[in-house]
């Protein structure tokens, strides 16, 4: 409180002037002056965290692959670029020559951490399974996620790891399911053919016990299972077995090989139902040759292993191995068939796969059958 000598003319009257903050108590000064500097720190702060956002890179992630056929991976690098687009993520593909085993293709995942890549994505292959490079890549894992994705995902091998996975049983049981329904219900008497490019992989394993499984009272007899290449690594001639009523090709090298042989009239008659999703196959079961295809949505693989590497890198959950497998499709020649011109569905695709002179002789005008598979999953994720 201030006391104030006001003019004579005023009549030199004394008065008392209030002043709030010189009345307060000290404690009360002090918490405002808090409040005040709290307030100028978060404005601070907040601004700080906006500028970095605006600033800060998006996560990187890399995709290392060997350079296989595009008409394999078309639909998964889709996928994948996909998420990239809605998630704002940097996804670079490294496609490799001669990675032969699991060993070198952690030579390259270490190069691109050292190239700063957040997360790596892995295709599985059926060689990649030496126990001291898995460890390497569990070390790895532990200070960059990464994801393990396509046939073999779900094998005992990669349980440690982060995992896409497809449900390798249920399309084998889904592909006998078909063959079932095709004869209308009994398949008694009939005798059939199991062949796999690797039948000791994970992946034909779980699709032979579905086929199995759903063919147990069909009355049909299973005459061989028998790899494409022996443990010697020598090719196996699917001609040199026993005739048979159907062949089950239970993957996509398999499924090709097989309905080629039955385009050239050499499996005497045995109709091929299969798994697989290539250009190639798509283009067998256009032609006649593969009765059904059942085909992993590689779409949504490409996809998932994105959004999960996303989801670990931002800390928004957990990811779960336990996530729900990738789905598939069941295709037939009606399926794929489309009325548009060659040119569009060409375009359309993104690997941009083609037909040669032979094979396209066979379409009319008016109707083009869709030679990637991406036409056919990419159409329905979008309706």
């Amino acid at each position: 409180m201030k006391q104030v000598q006001l003019p004579c003319c005023m009549g030199g009257v004394r008065v008392t002037v209030k002043n709030k903050w010189t009345n307060m108590s000290k404690n009360k000064r002090n918490f405002i002056i808090t409040e005040l500097l709290l307030g100028v720190l978060l404005v601070i702060g907040i601004g700080f965290i906006a500028y970095n956002k605006l600033n800060e890179k998006p996560e990187r992630i890399a995709v290392v692959m060997a350079d296989v056929d595009e008409s394999h991976s078309a639909a998964f690098k889709y996928g994948m670029k996909m998420a990239a687009s809605e998630y704002g993520v940097d996804v670079v593909m490294i496609s490799k020559e001669n990675l032969n085993n699991m060993s070198d293709e952690i030579d390259v995942i270490n190069q691109e951490i050292n190239k700063k890549a957040d997360a790596v994505v892995k295709p599985t292959a059926e060689k990649m399974t030496e126990e001291k490079s898995l460890n390497t890549l569990i070390r790895i894992n532990k200070k960059t996620p990464i994801m393990v994705v396509g046939d073999q995902a779900g094998s005992e091998s990669f349980k440690s790891l982060n995992t896409v996975e497809f449900d390798q049983y249920s399309m084998g049981a889904k592909l006998a399911q078909k063959l079932l329904a095709d004869n209308n219900g009994t398949l008694s008497g009939k005798k059939i053919g199991i062949y796999c490019e690797n039948t000791e992989s994970d992946a034909c394993k779980k699709r032979i016990d579905g086929i199995k499984d759903t063919l147990a009272e069909s009355g049909c007899v299973v005459m061989w299972i028998v790899s494409g290449v022996s443990d010697t690594g020598e090719k196996i001639n699917l001609l040199s077995q026993r005739k048979v009523d159907i062949v089950l090709a239970i993957d996509d090298a398999s499924v090709v090989e097989a309905a080629k042989e039955a385009s050239d009239n050499n499996l005497q008659g045995a109709l091929v139902y299969g798994i697989g999703n290539s250009t190639e196959a798509i283009y067998y079961l256009d032609s006649g040759w593969a009765e059904a295809l059942i085909t992993p949505d590689e779409f949504a693989a490409g996809y998932k292993s994105v959004v999960g590497l996303v989801d670990m890198l931002r800390g928004s959950r957990k990811y779960s191995v336990e996530e729900k497998p990738v789905s598939y499709q069941l295709l037939t020649r009606k399926i794929c068939l489309m009325k548009k011109t060659r040119s569009f569905c060409m375009q359309s695709a993104s690997s941009g796969g083609t037909i040669n002179e032979k094979q396209n002789k066979k379409y009319h005008d008016d109707t083009v059958f869709c030679t990637d598979i991406v036409i056919c999953l990419v159409q329905q994720h979008k309706s």
